[in-house]
């Protein structure tokens, strides 16, 4: 197995250098950096720390770890892309080295690396770890809090105790309580099942969350200076909102009851089966693994085989979690992004139990699964790139595919026990690399408010202005004031424009308001047209011909 173990090391590196390509391409309205870094960037412009605001909005919908690490990356690096996404991706990175810590306080070596290898692997945790919701700190969070309870409640000791707390801490203050569920359930689920009831009163982790919530208090504090100390401030329209209340309860439980401020009052039956169907593309390509090592598991604790008490937890700790998504009525697809390190490791050690059994002549029949799936995920790159790329994009993408068919031939002695897990990381690593080209070098020339931004940051002393954009088209207009280095507001009335001394202003409208601005501001004169495309609609419209440029709606930016 110490070959093996080398190999699956290098893959380890090619699926996190294939993720890392996304840090290099801009951060477009296909993301939520809109809106987060567009908060972030106040943080750092207005130098205020506590207030989180969105185009001098208060801003109350997340806690703010996430945006003050941002605002510090921002700091360091300059508001771009890169520093928008790096703070994310190094918790990602740290969330990959303790599912190895969690794998090997369970199992071998060998079950950590491809425990390792499926986490990093993962479709949907590598577009997180690019698109940089809260996810992506939470996988760096959730992980190490829980390996750091789990030898607290084996061993005790300090560092074991200030780890646990402050990664707990920091889940705390990226998502809310609701964090709390996923790091102890499984470790919970341990105590029911061997007894050991006294532990959920006990001094040692009584303290333990005590010292948790200490660590949380610069959050607590932020949200009252914001909120709590402003009673008359209107928020999701009602006054005396009070910040802390909404940390403890509408941040998550009042989204999971729908009893909150932001509800969802579409659900139907089918939303139980939402999380399942999911998993499909999200754990790609690893969900047959999955399915089948879950399937055994439950075999082997049934008749007692195999390491109880690290079935108890992992399945604790991921389907816990999982269940209560599935029956909550507000669900969004990147909210398991958090279990797959769990179900990574279920599926490492499963196969690694087959390695040991199965002869190497006669592969496990899901190896012939997973050569289907990556099989099919190459072909479609090969035939999608030409499609939705042009130039050296398109070159070096079917280069790559090319290159990755003939690294299959070399491999085609090689045993079973190393492709089943090489060919489906070079498939879902080329798709990647393949998604954030598309998105880097063809869904960039049509996203409204980057494309603006970068035409007017060659000025200096200029203000931009946006003037009646349609709901629907918000976030262009989000990416615009991230993007932009200039001066950025939104007015809903033209008497606000206020030129300004040495300051020329550029007005930002739809097309179907250029008559009627010309009208009142007759002096304006056209710059330039942009045109634009819904990242929803963008890549249907690419594939038929003819359809994009029938499909594209148009700012019109002004010189006044």
């Amino acid at each position: 197995m110490k070959k093996l173990d080398t190999s699956i090391q290098y893959l380890i590196i090619l699926a996190i250098l294939a993720n890392a390509v996304g840090l290099f391409f801009p951060s477009l309205r296909s993301t939520f950096t809109p809106y987060y870094g567009s908060i972030a960037k106040h943080i750092v412009t207005s130098g205020n720390w506590s207030d989180l605001m969105l185009l001098n909005q208060d801003w109350l919908d997340k806690p703010h770890l996430p945006f003050w690490l941002t605002a510090i990356s921002f700091k360091i690096f300059g508001i771009n892309s890169f520093a928008y996404i790096f703070p994310g991706f190094l918790f990602h990175l740290t969330g990959l080295y303790f599912t190895y810590k969690i794998a090997r306080f369970w199992y071998t070596k060998e079950v950590g690396l491809l425990a390792v290898l499926f986490t990093a692997s993962a479709l949907h945790l590598m577009l997180s770890s690019i698109d940089v919701r809260a996810e992506a700190f939470m996988l760096g969070e959730i992980v190490p809090a829980c390996y750091f309870w789990l030898c607290y409640d084996k061993n005790g000791g300090v560092k074991y105790l200030l780890g646990g707390a402050l990664f707990t801490a920091f889940g705390l203050m990226t998502k809310g309580p609701f964090v709390l569920i996923t790091i102890i359930s499984g470790i919970a689920a341990l105590w029911i099942y061997r007894g050991r009831w006294r532990n959920f009163i006990s001094f040692k982790w009584i303290f333990a969350l005590i010292l948790s919530c200490v660590f949380i208090l610069p959050e607590l504090w932020a949200l009252y200076l914001q909120f709590d100390l402003h009673p008359k401030k209107v928020i999701y329209g009602q006054t005396h909102v009070s910040g802390i209340k909404w940390f403890f309860w509408d941040s998550q439980f009042g989204r999971f009851l729908s009893t909150g401020p932001i509800k969802n009052n579409h659900a139907d039956f089918s939303h139980y089966f939402f999380f399942l169907h999911t998993l499909l593309w999200a754990y790609l390509p690893w969900w047959p693994l999955f399915i089948v090592a879950t399937w055994q598991f439950i075999k082997d604790f049934i008749q007692r085989k195999s390491q109880i008490d690290a079935q108890i937890f992992l399945f604790a700790s991921f389907f816990v979690t999982f269940i209560l998504f599935s029956v909550s009525v507000f669900q969004v697809d990147h909210y398991t992004n958090i279990l797959f390190p769990f179900a990574s490791i279920i599926c490492a050690a499963w196969l690694n139990k087959v390695f040991t059994n199965c002869k190497v002549n006669y592969p496990h029949p899901l190896f012939y699964v997973e050569c289907v799936i990556a099989t099919i995920l190459f072909l479609a790159i090969l035939i999608l790139a030409p499609l939705t790329l042009s130039g050296l994009a398109e070159k070096i993408i079917l280069g790559l595919d090319i290159l990755v068919w003939i690294t299959i031939i070399y491999l085609r002695n090689k045993i079973w026990h190393f492709k089943i897990i090489a060919l489906p990381t070079l498939a879902i690593s080329l798709v990647f690399v393949f998604l954030m080209t598309v998105n880097g070098t063809m869904y960039s020339k049509y996203d409204g408010g980057y494309q603006i931004a970068n035409y007017l940051n060659a000025q200096k002393n200029i203000s931009v202005v946006s003037y009646n954009i349609d709901s629907a088209n918000q976030m262009d207009m989000l990416g615009l004031n991230f993007h932009s280095k200039n001066s950025y507001q939104e007015i809903k009335d033209l008497n606000r424009l206020e030129p300004k001394q040495n300051y020329l202003i550029y007005l930002v409208i739809e097309e179907k308001d250029l008559a009627m601005v010309k009208e009142k501001l007759p002096g304006v004169v056209v710059e330039k047209i942009f045109k634009a495309c819904a990242i929803e609609t963008f890549i249907a419209h690419i594939l038929q011909p003819g359809s994009l440029n029938k499909n594209l709606y148009t700012y019109v930016l002004l010189k006044v």
